[in-house]
């Protein structure tokens, strides 16, 4: 009996939604250093998850981009992410980041491939946009807008991600939300972290 649950469990985590992939146990938002959450807006329609978060950190915008857009070594921003890699593009604007994420949720664990095209607009926002043929999400868009507040910055992540998985029941779309509202914030708390000890070296430099 245990052995025939056990395959169930392995047969039913195939159906974990991207969302879940993307999320894992962090630590609450009250532990962030010094962060300050202005705006937090999470919902869910039709498959589509959308988030909206604007958040002041204590960390310069300089360094603060220099962490987000290090491709290279992003796994330090989310523990769940095991690989990743800049791939070759032959649009110079363009920047193609693949990653492979492995979580689990309750007893259920899923590895997310994703891949996205990344672009720095004008406006200086960094907009990436998931290509569905080479992941197993049906559509996602990220958007980072950083905005200097003297040595601070204040951060706006916009988020919109299709999952190309059925969410079982037992889970439920409370759970999902709830965990990747946990996993951002978490985050965020990692960039601040990193972005920090930039500034700490510039710092000791000067």
């Amino acid at each position: 009996m245990f052995f025939r649950q056990c395959h169930a469990l392995r047969a039913a985590s195939k159906i974990i939604p991207a969302f879940i992939v993307l999320a894992s146990y962090c630590l609450p938002f009250t532990q962030l250093s010094a962060a300050e959450l202005v705006h937090l807006a999470l919902d869910q329609n039709q498959g589509v998850y959308q988030l909206r978060l604007e958040i002041i950190l204590d960390a310069s915008p300089e360094n603060v981009h220099k962490v987000v857009t290090d491709y290279v070594h992003i796994y330090r921003i989310n523990p769940s992410i095991i690989d990743s890699e800049v791939l070759d593009t032959p649009d110079n604007s363009v920047i193609r980041v693949r990653t492979v994420i492995n979580d689990c949720i309750m007893i259920f664990c899923k590895e997310l491939h994703r891949v996205e095209e990344v672009r720095e607009l004008e406006s200086g926002d960094i907009y990436s946009l998931v290509v569905p043929e080479l992941s197993n999400v049906k559509s996602g868009v990220t958007i980072w807008q950083i905005h200097p507040m003297g040595n601070r910055t204040r951060l706006i992540y916009i988020l919109s991600l299709e999952p190309d998985f059925f969410v079982p029941p037992l889970i439920g779309t409370l759970v999902v939300k709830q965990k990747l509202k946990k996993e951002v914030l978490s985050s965020l708390d990692n960039i601040e972290r990193i972005a920090q000890v930039h500034d700490s070296n510039i710092e000791t430099s000067e």
